[in-house]
């Protein structure tokens, strides 16, 4: 018996080893099997420095949106100097590859030019140099980004607009003068309200409604809602129908944006994830592509987009200073049993 829980447990982290064979053999892609674009936010170096990451990009997804590369920081440099590298790069691969590319995010409260933290100027000087922005980085990709995140997270968990260096400056209406300078700019391009926490706050989900009623009602061009979902295995599914159901019933393009799901609950140093965890991790990826496709009507299914390839990848880790395993591939883009529940959700 003594060497047999010994066998067993040997198999156990054996199977958790990010070089094992993966638990997931499947011919069918996610692409493949999605009823809507099916997307995933790529870096920029990775995809050229790694061909595995290249390659899961390429085999998997058929919708691309910038991780980082057409942030503020990236691109604003100086006044009247644009650094379009990493943007251009993106784009052109996607382009080239047959990918739909959605532009992550022209107005944010982070990722902000040092230069433009210590900038002094009037309302009038802060308004041309915002709308001056978004106009320039929107006609730059004109007919090549699909769609654009314009703001992003101006809402605060509280509900109240989010104190920021925009909301200083320019005052509350700037966020509906962002649409409308985008949308001078590209008349064709999509553009969406990106934010966390619609799924599970009740008062920022509720602010975030009355901002987008009220610009529909002065027909302000806003097309859609992004939903990072950022969540985690022990989210309630019924928070989360509940959330996207709201959402939906706006009558917008529905984007899930963002979406990892992590297991590290506790944010411990010396985290491994369970069988346990990763079937959990499994069950949820499949609730939520299903509670999509269920309450998302087919006209506002803009589609799913995973935060980034290999578990290596998140941004997660960094943000907890802890071990994290949010995604769908691990860290040498083997399938998890997470890429597994998702293909099924989707079918």
């Amino acid at each position: 018996m003594r060497w047999f829980l010994l066998l067993s447990l040997l198999l156990t982290i054996w199977q958790l080893q990010p070089g094992s064979e993966s638990p997931v053999q499947s011919k069918l892609t996610l692409k493949q099997a999605a009823s809507f674009p099916l997307g995933a936010s790529v870096n920029v170096m990775l995809l050229k420095t790694d061909s595995l990451y290249r390659n899961t990009v390429l085999r998997e997804f058929n919708s691309i949106t910038s991780e980082n590369a057409l942030k503020m920081n990236r691109i604003f440099k100086a006044p009247g100097v644009f650094d379009w590298s990493g943007g251009d790069s993106l784009v052109n691969f996607a382009l080239k590859n047959h990918k739909r590319m959605h532009g992550h995010t022209l107005v944010w409260h982070r990722a902000i030019p040092k230069w433009i933290e210590t900038f002094e100027g009037d309302s009038l000087a802060w308004e041309n140099l915002l709308k001056n922005y978004i106009q320039t980085v929107v006609k730059h990709y004109k007919g090549r980004v699909t769609s654009w995140d314009v703001a992003n997270e101006v809402i605060d968990d509280d509900g109240s607009l989010r104190k920021s260096i925009w909301l200083t400056h320019l005052g509350p209406d700037y966020v509906a003068r962002c649409y409308q300078y985008a949308h001078e700019a590209d008349p064709n391009a999509l553009l969406f309200y990106n934010d966390y926490g619609q799924e599970n706050n009740p008062l920022k989900s509720a602010a975030i409604r009355t901002l987008l009623v009220d610009c529909k009602r002065r027909e302000i061009p806003i097309h859609g809602i992004g939903l990072q979902s950022h969540i985690s295995i022990y989210h309630s599914d019924r928070r989360y129908r509940s959330g996207i159901s709201e959402m939906s019933s706006l009558g917008l393009l529905v984007h899930i944006s963002e979406l990892d799901i992590r297991l590290n609950r506790n944010k411990t140093k010396d985290f491994v994830p369970t069988k346990s965890m990763l079937e959990q991790q499994e069950d949820k990826y499949k609730s939520i592509a299903r509670i999509y496709k269920e309450i998302v009507p087919k006209s506002q299914q803009y589609g799913i987009t995973i935060w980034n390839v290999g578990d290596k990848d998140s941004y997660q880790s960094d943000a907890c200073k802890c071990p994290e395993a949010p995604l769908l591939f691990d860290k040498n883009y083997k399938k998890k049993l997470a890429y597994k529940g998702f293909l099924n959700g989707l079918k």
